[in-house]
């Protein structure tokens, strides 16, 4: 692996080179059998870190085209590399979990825990039981089906028959896959792909029926108050001014958060402009592994609730990048979505503060616009958690499909009407990206965003403990399981007890103040 020759260049500039996967393929072979060879700790480590060195730098570099392709740059190009990524990975990371395999029934385990800790084997453990040798074939197929369900949603207009078949051989793949790895349905292994060890189905479904019981009524009432939540104007023009407003507040962040946005610049490591075949709207963070830097990804077009988006995304990227100051191996950079999640969507309440820089005089517009997009897309995520669901029946036909999404909606989301004729026609359900993208996800979001009000109600009364408690937390990345990572940063469950209901209160009693 040559050396990096970023440390003070633009991103812009990096080389791209596709992965030789055969040479990749036969190194890591090698740290296998070096790894079953070997007769000391210090060989067997060594090997089994080169392994991973390997894996790191072959990511490293499908990120680099990856965020070329998401931002519509030399895009024919891009799109056929990342679709030969999606052919040659399954067979690069079933040789890798093979090395992790060995690494966990090997007689150094316990040195290897006592160095690294113990989190590692657990993901070992999710990996064994999220793939096996027969569901490459799968896996490959199901990667080419949301390549293709991209390119139909970059077109911009949306063609629901084309669509939906994509949808639905999603779902008959994901089933197969579930069956061949032995799993009752595909909720299980998605389950286990999301890395959700500490809880399940049952706490899944209780949080759901708590946010419909104490979220979704009050949301409803303010609705039908029929105030305008339109978005309030940003001070930022252009994307240039967004950033230097962002850089102005990072840098009067406590810790590390100046050092971190030094870098960002500096590289320009993130693209929000909107361009031909670039994404539509957008805003993620992207992590390239071996420099162990994010990239951040948005389309701005002036309006200030997308300057939160983009502050939700350094947010992201900030956790990231001190996590992987902190933590040893790149598993350990990030946690689970219910943990990463909490990082970037507390880093917007922390922009409260500064938002005189982003929306001048309209604050408190920004701040009731805020509170109220988040009670309301809480109750909209638990409608799509539990569509995700039921979707994964293979008898439902297009029209049922929407029935169930409708019945859905009007439980959780009851001021979102959908046109009968929609329905006859089997055009309304949902085309949320996360169900095609990466299944199970979308509740994360709204796990975290109690944990996220926690630390808003702590920053108001104690901003200094909520900074340090937050910085514990990202400095840990994955190294603790939710529940760990929980207590270290002094957050309560959201899945037991009251949690739920006495944190939610004081933000809706919040938002009524702010009408």
């Amino acid at each position: 692996m040559p050396g990096s020759n970023t440390a003070n260049t633009k991103f812009s500039t990096w080389n791209y080179t596709r992965p030789d996967y055969s040479e990749v393929k036969r190194k890591i072979n090698d740290c296998k059998n070096k790894m079953l060879g070997a007769i000391s700790y210090q060989t067997f480590r060594d090997a089994w870190l080169d392994v991973k060195k390997e894996i790191e730098y072959m990511e490293y570099q499908e990120e680099i085209i990856y965020i070329r392709h998401l931002c519509g740059i030399d895009y024919q190009y891009s799109l056929e590399e990342v679709e030969i990524q999606n052919k040659e990975e399954p067979s690069v990371y079933a040789l890798r979990d093979e090395c992790s395999r060995i690494a966990a029934a090997f007689g150094y385990r316990n040195e290897l825990e006592q160095e690294f800790g113990k989190q590692i084997f657990v993901y070992v453990e999710e990996h064994r039981a999220a793939e096996n040798p027969d569901s490459m074939g799968l896996r490959s197929e199901e990667s080419a089906l949301k390549m293709q369900y991209r390119k139909l949603m970059a077109k911009g207009s949306r063609d629901d028959e084309a669509l939906y078949q994509v949808f639905r051989k999603l779902i008959e793949i994901r089933c197969e896959l579930a069956d061949s790895l032995g799993y009752n349905s595909y909720i299980d292994l998605g389950y286990h792909i999301q890395r959700r060890g500490d809880f399940g189905t049952r706490e899944t479904a209780d949080f759901r029926r708590n946010i419909q019981k104490y979220v979704t009524p009050a949301v409803a009432d303010i609705k039908e108050k029929g105030i305008d939540f339109g978005y309030p104007p940003a001070l930022a023009a252009n994307p240039e001014e967004l950033i230097a407003s962002i850089v102005a507040m990072f840098k009067d962040l406590p810790y590390e958060a100046g050092s971190y946005m030094e870098e960002m610049t500096r590289k320009e490591l993130y693209d929000l402009e909107t361009r031909a075949n670039k994404r539509n709207i957008l805003f993620t963070c992207c992590m390239l592994p071996y420099e162990k830097l994010p990239f951040i990804i948005g389309n701005y077009t002036g309006n200030g609730m997308e300057a939160g988006y983009t502050v939700h995304e350094f947010g992201h990227g900030f956790a990231f990048y001190t996590a992987a100051r902190k933590q040893p191996l790149y598993e350990l950079h990030r946690s689970s979505p219910a943990v990463n999640e909490i990082h970037s969507k507390t880093m917007e309440h922390f922009m409260f503060p500064y938002l005189d820089m982003f929306v001048g005089e309209h604050k408190k517009d920004y701040i009731r616009n805020h509170l109220m997009q988040q009670l309301e897309n809480l109750a909209y995520r638990c409608a799509i958690d539990e569509f995700e669901h039921l979707m994964y029946d293979r008898h439902l036909s297009r029209v049922e499909l929407c029935e169930l999404w409708v019945d859905i909606s009007n439980r959780y989301t009851p001021w979102n009407r959908i046109p009968t004729e929609d329905i006859r026609q089997g055009k309304c359900w949902p085309s949320q990206t996360h169900i095609v993208e990466t299944p199970f996800y979308y509740i994360q979001y709204d796990i975290a965003q109690i944990s996220t009000f926690e630390f808003y109600l702590k920053l108001k009364n104690n901003s200094g403990q909520a900074w340090a408690d937050y910085m514990r937390l990202i400095g840990e990345g994955g190294s603790k399981s939710y529940y760990e990572l929980l207590e270290i940063a002094h957050l309560s469950n959201p899945l037991t007890g009251n949690t739920l209901e006495d944190i939610c209160r004081p933000i809706v009693d919040e938002l009524y103040s702010l009408l």
